[in-house]
């Protein structure tokens, strides 16, 4: 079988993302470590955040180990860390900065998407433009012709994509930008996003499960979109 050039890039960028996982795990690991035994700082009636900026501290002043904190930071210089920074009690305790940013090239951003479209929702909201987060989402894509629809998808709102509780069918794949059931993709070939996502069957009501879905945001920008009339 002949492998796609896409197919290539997919493969790498499986590899990068099981590295960054890889990465992010051992992190939170060793911050767990950190943190472990410490004696906790009593919350303080100041105000902390927000503030024009961030407030820093030391690691002991927040009940934090600075050696521990130390070798994080060294353990960034072997993990292809661009950046790191960590806060506690909403001060920083530790931040340090590895390469200029650019010096890597393109930056896979992956689920920082997510907060974008998350924020640009909660504006349309504040504004007016999206009337309630609890608006049904097929009430905006009722145009299309939609697949699989059945009481669950009905009753799917804007709030249930937010918080990854849609009840669509998905399995995320772990070190895979694509959904194991995206052949299209594997294949090569193009895929209307949208499409595909509100095709999907349900697995379980919309509002019962917590289901971490990359697929959620992709409908998310064309409801507030059609929202706008």
């Amino acid at each position: 079988m002949k492998v796609s050039e896409q197919g290539h890039r997919l493969h790498d960028a499986q590899d990068h993302k099981l590295g960054f996982l890889a990465a992010a795990l051992g992190a939170f690991a060793i911050a767990a470590a950190i943190c472990d035994g410490a004696t906790p700082t009593p919350a303080t009636p100041e105000s902390i955040w927000p503030t024009q900026e961030w407030q820093t501290s030391s690691p002991e002043e927040e009940g934090m180990d600075s050696k521990e904190l130390a070798k994080l930071v060294d353990w960034g210089t072997t993990h292809n860390f661009d950046s790191l920074l960590v806060q506690r009690h909403g001060k920083i305790v530790a931040e340090a900065y590895y390469v200029s940013y650019g010096a890597r090239g393109p930056h896979q951003v992956y689920s920082v998407t997510k907060a974008i479209i998350g924020t640009l929702t909660a504006i349309a909201w504040k504004e007016g433009l999206l009337d309630s987060p609890s608006h049904r989402v097929l009430d905006f894509l009722d145009h299309r012709n939609i697949a699989n629809v059945d009481q669950r998808k009905e009753a799917i709102t804007v709030q249930n994509l937010l918080d990854m509780t849609s009840g669509i069918e998905w399995t995320e794949q772990v070190g895979s930008i694509i959904p194991a059931t995206a052949t299209d993709v594997q294949m090569g070939n193009s895929l209307d996003w949208v499409k595909f996502v509100l095709d999907l069957p349900m697995s379980s009501p919309p509002g019962d499960i917590f289901n971490y879905n990359s697929g959620n945001p992709h409908l998310l920008p064309r409801s507030s979109q059609n929202s706008l009339g």
